[in-house]
């Protein structure tokens, strides 16, 4: 990864990791690396192991490829098209929105 890669890699990161109200202190310890390696890693300095970034995928509740492309990856996919289109922080209201109407269709 190039260095801009790796900001936005650690960029995105932390604004999942703070949509979530997890501390940097959490997600190390659920991931299983030091806080050291962890802010890092959100600074853009270090980049992580394959291992590492499906722990964190799996920790955040994020896509591999939102996490390293910016945007989720499908061939057709109308909600991925329209997501793909908004910026970092609509993405993020509009996963929101998706997920509060998927819990109301449940209860019906």
């Amino acid at each position: 990864m190039t260095h801009e890669e790796l900001l936005l890699f650690g960029e995105r990161l932390r604004n999942r990791r703070n949509l979530l109200s997890f501390t940097q202190e959490y997600v190390a310890e659920k991931i299983g690396i030091s806080l050291r390696f962890y802010q890092m890693i959100e600074r853009g300095e270090k980049s992580v192991s394959l291992d590492t970034l499906i722990r964190l995928s799996r920790a955040l509740t994020i896509s591999i490829d939102y996490l390293l492309l910016g945007a989720m990856l499908s061939l057709e996919d109308p909600i991925a098209e329209i997501i793909n289109g908004l910026s970092p922080r609509q993405r993020e209201d509009a996963v929101q929105i998706l997920r509060l109407y998927a819990q109301a269709c449940k209860k019906q």
